[in-house]
């Protein structure tokens, strides 16, 4: 429990980082809640800084503030976009269409829930460095193709809007700029290209090892509460909105990782 996210005490502190050097994320609550949404853009930003982020990613559909609202959009730049509809999300890391290199991509991320929906919308989360181990243990030569540079591409896109986005391609393990063990992975199916047929082999028996691992965390997010993490791999089930709810998660991505120091 955090008593007040613009002022994280060294206990407190010290709670979510031994979370964090355990599994690369943590999950928190806060005691109160912020008047507005733009006191709740303020005290995200302050939280994140207590733990060292701040090198925010320029997100297209971020406000001002660099907070994204993910929830469902029927017009406008998020429309059609799955983060934006009430679908099912398959496992996967941030970022993982927009990577520029080990000090140019998603390290760092909050997830914070303003509002839930009346049905479904939990998440699933693992450490990163576990599926990594998981697949060295069981094979590794599907390991030494996941962490070829041309390993995963994402094709070139355009929306409707005429916004056009590269093809981007790259690892799916890598060490980052610091030498921390890094994640870029989708496990949709569409809209992405594997470097050849034993690499697309390769991203099967890793997302079975994710599928069966034990150590998935289970979790639906209450209002107030919220996910802090070294981007690690999540998803996200279906869910349904009512007159009276209206899934509303506050998400900010950055390309440092958490100062665990």
């Amino acid at each position: 429990m955090i008593e007040d996210p613009r002022s994280v005490s060294a206990a407190e502190r010290r709670a979510l980082l031994a979370q964090v050097v355990a599994t690369n994320f943590a999950l928190y609550e806060w005691r109160i809640a912020p008047s507005d949404e733009d006191a709740l853009d303020e005290w995200l930003l302050a939280f994140t800084g207590s733990f060292g982020l701040r090198a925010r990613e320029d997100h297209r559909s971020a406000n001002g503030n660099g907070v994204v609202r993910i929830e469902v959009a029927r017009e406008g730049g998020r429309a059609g976009y799955i983060p934006y509809t009430n679908l099912r999300i398959a496992w996967h890391t941030d970022g993982y269409y927009n990577y520029h290199g080990p000090s140019n991509c998603v390290r760092g991320m909050i997830l914070h829930c303003a509002a839930a929906a009346s049905q479904g919308g939990e998440n699933r989360l693992l450490d990163h460095e576990l599926a990594y181990l998981r697949l060295r243990d069981s094979d590794e030569e599907a390991l030494r193709l996941l962490m070829h540079p041309q390993a995963m591409t994402i094709p070139e896109a355009t929306d409707d809007s005429g916004r056009f986005r590269a093809t981007n391609a790259g690892p799916v393990f890598f060490l980052d700029d610091s030498g921390a063990l890094t994640m870029r992975y989708t496990a949709r199916k569409r809209f992405v290209e594997w470097r050849d047929e034993a690499t697309r082999g390769a991203a099967d028996r890793l997302l079975a090892l994710i599928e069966s691992d034990p150590h998935v965390r289970r979790l639906k997010m209450a209002p107030g509460q919220g996910l802090l993490c070294n981007n690690v791999l999540h998803d996200r089930a279906g869910f349904e909105n009512d007159a009276d709810t209206w899934r509303r998660l506050c998400r900010v991505r950055f390309h440092n990782r958490i100062d665990i120091n």
